[in-house]
């Protein structure tokens, strides 16, 4: 996967989705909705990305999440999406149970496969709405 650049207007997100055909089903409703769209190729490199900007966000495809949802990571999870604000993508059929579980908590946002337009960009503008602990950290200071 190459790491793509989309023009924006509004917050960043960067994209962790092993699917080709959703992928670019999803950078063309972020293009639409002037997000900056970077497809990224692992969590970590996310991480990185997210250290040159605060304004990040990264969706990412529930079997990219390398065992972190497990409620033994919680924890680290927690870390991770306080790092860089985390949105999941998790299928429909598990949304209902996870809601019910404190990983909602752990991260910036869930957001249930498959999705509308208008739902993807609520939950995205929600996430970018909680600060990251970047973003809390350079107001502090």
């Amino acid at each position: 996967m190459e790491t793509r650049a989309i023009e924006h207007r509004r917050g960043r997100v960067l994209l962790l989705e092993p699917n080709a055909a959703l992928r670019s089903a999803i950078l063309t409703i972020l293009t639409a909705e002037h997000y900056r769209a970077e497809v990224i190729e692992s969590l970590e490199q996310g991480l990185d990305l997210a250290s040159e900007t605060a304004n990040a966000v990264a969706l990412v495809a529930w079997q990219t999440m390398q065992g972190l949802l497990s409620e033994d990571h919680r924890a680290e999870l927690a870390d991770v999406n306080g790092r860089l604000r985390l949105v999941v993508m998790v299928p429909r059929r598990w949304s209902r149970l996870l809601d019910a579980t404190d990983l909602s908590s752990a991260v910036a946002g869930l957001i249930a496969k498959p999705f509308e337009a208008e739902e993807l960009i609520q939950k995205l503008s929600a996430a970018f709405a909680i600060p990251s602990r970047t973003e809390a950290d350079s107001v502090t200071n």
